[in-house]
């Protein structure tokens, strides 16, 4: 009995030895990990007023209804049709839409976005920099990112311009090409309420289409969602290829009290305006210079619009600022100088075919090379003429001679006639 407990204590005293020498050998738990930062501050949230997207809407709204205008016609009726549709936009109202839809494109640019947002994220950063904008609008061009911001804008107002001017060469070669229809050479009807319409036209706002504006806002907003092109078809802010300039009629001598007479260059044949004068022209996008500071009014004020609004400053109550910094100046005034010069077509113009020139040349042409200058200090969609010379730059005139100044021809000395002598 003495042996059995000895024995039994025995084992339990070993098993005991054993665990606690494994529980030695064991290693302690690692710590939990600690908690993550805290997240740096945001700042507040991107802001943009609403009426920043309706005015971008409705400029929108103009450049795709025009930009897909033809020199198609039936009729005068159809004529005065098109004259209208075309005519209908106020130019203050037209500028600021430019600038407030090259904002949003603006706010497209990611560089910029990002560096924007980091500066929002200290209050005194933000209000620094909110200050600077406000003084100067061409402070924004000098933040960096910006560069990149300013050449999708220039790239996209520009594209619109040209699309707009291209439509209006089409219409204004239309002029010349309807005259071998005898109702083109018809006097228009009406021809006061017609002027009358045109400025009625121009001092009407258009009305905001809500789900454009809704959707820019939300563009502006995210960052995403808007894709504007060039006509090369190329995103803006990337690299564009060649763009041939449409070929243009040349304006002859003035008839009917001033409208210029829609007859082709002699012994030369009408060219569509869409065609295409690659070998001549070189492209109004590929070139240095388009994008060369100091940038226009209109670029300046759409980069320091977009600029506030990512510093979260360009909610409605900063809204007083931001309709200040729609006015550009040059745009407008541009603009109502093309209305200036529609009134006075009008005013003269007499047959349909001269209504054309007037549509062509002074509501769709002019505008679009409003909308070019608003790009750029560098860009003309015009084509560069020279006097004097054919397109391939050779001279005008047959076998051109230099002038001889001729030797002075001798005259002849006069006899004098003997008189006799009277008694």
């Amino acid at each position: 009995m003495k042996l059995a407990l000895t024995k039994g204590f025995g084992t339990s005293l070993i098993a005991l030895s054993f665990a606690i020498t494994l529980a030695g050998c064991a290693t302690d738990a690692p710590p939990p990990a600690p908690p993550p930062p805290p997240p740096a501050p945001a700042g507040p949230p991107v802001a943009l007023a609403s009426e920043i997207s309706d005015a971008a809407a409705v400029y929108k709204d103009y450049i795709e209804k025009v930009s897909v205008m033809r020199g198609q016609y039936a009729d005068g009726a159809a004529i005065q049709a098109q004259l209208a549709s075309a005519e209908s936009f106020e130019p203050n109202q037209l500028a600021h839409g430019a600038v407030a839809y090259a904002a949003i494109v603006a706010m497209q640019e990611p560089a910029f976005r990002s560096i924007m947002r980091t500066y929002a994220a200290n209050d005194a950063t933000r209000a620094d920099i909110r200050a600077k904008l406000i003084a100067d609008p061409a402070y924004a061009a000098v933040i960096p990112g910006a560069d990149a911001a300013a050449r999708r804008v220039i790239l996209a107002l520009s594209s619109d311009g040209q699309s707009v001017y291209k439509a209006g060469a089409g219409v204004k070669q239309a002029a010349y090409d309807i005259q071998h229809e005898k109702w083109s050479k018809e006097f228009v009807a009406d021809r006061d309420g017609r002027l009358a319409l045109a400025k009625a036209n121009s001092v009407t706002l258009a009305s905001v289409q809500s789900d454009d504006s809704a959707r820019l806002l939300a563009a502006a907003l995210s960052g995403q969602g808007l894709v504007t092109s060039a006509d090369t078809g190329q995103s803006t802010g990337q690299s564009t290829v060649q763009v041939g300039l449409p070929v243009q009629a040349t304006q002859q001598t003035p008839i009917n009290g001033g409208t210029p007479a829609l007859i082709p260059d002699a012994g030369t044949a009408p060219v569509p305006a869409e065609a295409s004068a690659t070998s001549a022209a070189t492209s109004v996008f590929d070139r240095p210079d388009l994008f060369n500071q100091p940038y226009t009014q209109a670029v300046n004020r759409a980069l320091t619009i977009a600029a506030l609004a990512l510093l979260g400053e360009g909610g409605e109550t900063n809204l007083p600022t931001l309709t200040s910094l729609l006015d550009d100046g040059d745009g407008q005034r541009c603009l109502q100088m093309s209305k200036l010069n529609l009134y006075q077509c009008l005013a003269v113009a007499k047959p349909h075919y001269e209504d054309v020139f007037c549509v062509g040349q002074h509501v769709l042409m002019d505008t679009g090379q409003c909308l070019g200058k608003m790009s750029s200090n560098a860009l003309s969609f015009a084509p560069v003429t020279r006097v004097g010379f054919k397109a391939d730059g050779t001279s005008a005139y047959a076998d051109p001679k230099p002038y001889l100044k001729p030797a002075p021809v001798k005259k002849a000395a006069k006899k004098k006639v003997a008189t006799k002598k009277k008694k």
